[in-house]
């Protein structure tokens, strides 16, 4: 019995000093911490601007360790005792670590080579950050800690803690940017209307994938403020779960019951159905929050009609009664004639016999015809046509007839009277009309044949009808979602594989830098707790003048004149090129040799 006792005091004794030892400082779990994450990130949201405090105290640099510290060795002395000292390293994680300093006759002490966060280095949630920016993960971190002959990188699991909870911080802190862009679009939006308080805002909407084509795990959607061109609101789609993936092989047992109540509220899976419909349920779960969440309603939507977006925000009525007006993206718009005229041409053909092979040709196509220069042309005057005379149903269906008709005039037929009239018009016969010299004008271009201009009349009827037209006054576009759209996609590139939380991190540093440019980047490192210092500031200065400077010259028309000249110029070529080559890509083209 005494025996026994004595086991169970041992035992006793042992799960007591187990019991202590779990709240004993661990350094390979410090770097997780979680407390450090959630208290820097609070503390913003009762900010009532975006303000990132400069800390002069910061500045790194890259140094090679052995070479500078053995050097300095032999300048410096124990201050204590007068002894030599010697430099080594120890505590190493990820980046950051401590200087040992090594005295024979005094005891070891310890630099941090840089800030602490909590128990974690304030370098390995900046580093990660900005390597995520750049698009890279942890074998990115590695291969540059590596080729660099630093210390090896965190671990995987250490890797993921870290981004868990960055992507916490940067959800934060983008809720805060974008609950200032809706208070600005609020303020615009009452001013240019006229009315004291509107909350019934026009908003652009679009979606992007992660992958090409229609067979993505990941969808962005984001609305876009029409006055100030400010996101207001960004929701990502995922259709994938690797936990659940996992947990699926044990279906039909209690424990997955029981992980999947705790796991429910987690999961990174929040969309069933195809990829093609992530857009349309993004969107219309925007609609539906906007309400409730910020107090605003998006009355005027300006989308594309690439999807069902806008029927079925029409079903959903997320504002029960209220009536929500669509307009379409000219941009889009402008598209539909390009593809129409592209699928004519491949309706329309013949067979021939060439040699022993019966050979489909295109009878619409080909030099004189309906070539791929005369279908750019055909498209980029009809989207003129529009916006030049996007305050008028009438004067932009007259406008676009003027386009067809204008390359179907001959010499003995000429039908310009819808072209502009003056010395000014883009139509060379109204030029030679307006100075009285139309006797000697002969036409500089061929008209299209018969065949041709009977085969995309219809064409042009459909895309002239007066429903279209009437949603396209006001001139309306999507160029800021589309803007939006690849700016995520350089944080995370499609051609590398991620997860839902590597997507949603790109969305919100994306819609930051859109809103607000590169200084949101300090913003994000403020709200991680990470200390920002001088030359992060400037740089994210210099890059914000930068990109105003440019953003101000390409909206210079001369500029843009350019740009369409010198890409038609282009188009030129290649056409001239092709005429000349011959037809060099296709199908089976070898096969005769």
């Amino acid at each position: 019995m005494k025996v026994n006792r004595d086991k169970r005091k041992s035992t006793s004794a042992h799960k007591g000093r187990n019991k202590k030892r779990r709240h004993v400082f661990n350094p390979k779990t410090s770097e997780t911490n979680e407390g450090s994450f959630s208290a820097s990130a609070k503390k913003i949201t009762n900010q009532d601007s975006v303000i990132v405090p400069r800390d002069a105290t910061v500045e790194y640099r890259i140094l090679n360790f052995i070479t500078v510290f053995a050097a300095i060795s032999e300048y410096v002395k124990c201050k204590s005792c007068g002894g030599d000292i010697k430099f080594q390293t120890s505590s190493e994680r990820g980046l950051g670590f401590k200087i040992v300093l090594l005295c024979d006759e005094c005891a070891t002490r310890t630099i941090n080579s840089c800030p602490f966060i909590g128990h974690s280095y304030a370098i390995n949630r900046r580093f990660i950050f900005v390597m995520r920016i750049l698009g890279l993960g942890l074998k990115g971190a590695k291969k540059f800690c590596g080729l660099m002959d630093m210390p090896a990188f965190l671990t995987q699991s250490t890797y993921d803690m870290i981004l868990k909870n960055i992507h916490g911080c940067v959800q934060i802190a983008t809720d805060k940017l974008l609950d200032n862009a809706r208070t600005e679009e609020k303020q615009f939006t009452s001013a240019n209307q006229g009315e004291a308080h509107s909350t019934e805002l026009t908003v652009s909407g679009d979606g992007t994938w992660k992958k090409r084509g229609f067979s993505s795990l990941y969808g962005v959607a984001s609305l876009i403020g029409y006055y100030s061109g400010k996101i207001l609101d960004v929701c990502v789609k995922s259709s994938y779960c690797k936990q659940c993936e996992v947990w699926n092989k044990k279906l039909h047992t209690e424990d997955y019951q029981d992980w999947y109540e705790n796991h429910k509220k987690s999961c990174s899976a929040n969309h069933s159905g195809s990829s093609g419909k992530m857009e349309v349920d993004a969107i219309i779960e925007m609609f539906k929050r906007s309400m409730k969440s910020f107090g605003i309603m998006y009355k005027n939507y300006i989308g594309d009609g690439d999807s069902k977006t806008y029927s079925g925000i029409l079903k959903a009525a997320p504002y029960e009664s209220v009536e929500i007006c669509k307009k379409e993206c000219i941009g889009h718009v402008q598209k539909r004639m390009g593809t129409r005229l592209r699928e004519v041409v491949k309706k329309y053909v013949d067979t021939v016999v060439k040699g022993k092979k019966k050979v489909q040709r295109k009878t619409l196509g080909g030099k004189g015809r309906l070539t791929g220069k005369m279908i750019d042309k055909l498209t980029v005057y009809y989207g003129l046509a529009i916006r030049r005379n996007c305050d008028s149903v009438e004067k932009m269906h007259n406008a676009i007839w003027a386009t067809f008709h204008h390359y179907c005039s001959t010499d003995d037929n000429p039908l310009h009277e819808n072209c502009p009239i003056g010395p000014d018009s883009w139509c060379s016969w109204q030029r030679a009309a307006a100075s009285n010299e139309l006797a000697a004008f002969h036409h500089d271009y061929e008209p299209l044949p018969a065949d041709v201009i009977e085969a995309i009349r219809p064409i042009y009827t459909d895309l002239s009808n007066e429903k279209l037209l009437e949603r396209c006054v006001g001139g309306f576009n999507q160029n800021n979602n589309e803007s939006y759209n690849q700016l995520i996609w350089k944080i995370s590139p499609k051609i590398i594989p991620c997860g839902s939380k590597i997507v949603e991190i790109a969305a919100n540093v994306a819609a930051g830098i859109f809103n607000e440019g590169t200084s949101s980047l300090l913003y994000f490192m403020y709200a991680m707790g990470v200390c920002i210092g001088p030359s992060a500031h400037e740089y994210a200065q210099k890059e914000d003048e930068e990109r105003v400077a440019i953003s101000d010259h390409r909206a210079q028309e001369a500029t843009r004149d350019g740009r369409i000249a010198r890409r038609q110029h282009q188009i030129d070529v290649l056409e001239s090129a092709k005429e000349i080559e011959g037809l060099l890509y296709g199908p089976e083209i070898d096969d005769s040799v």
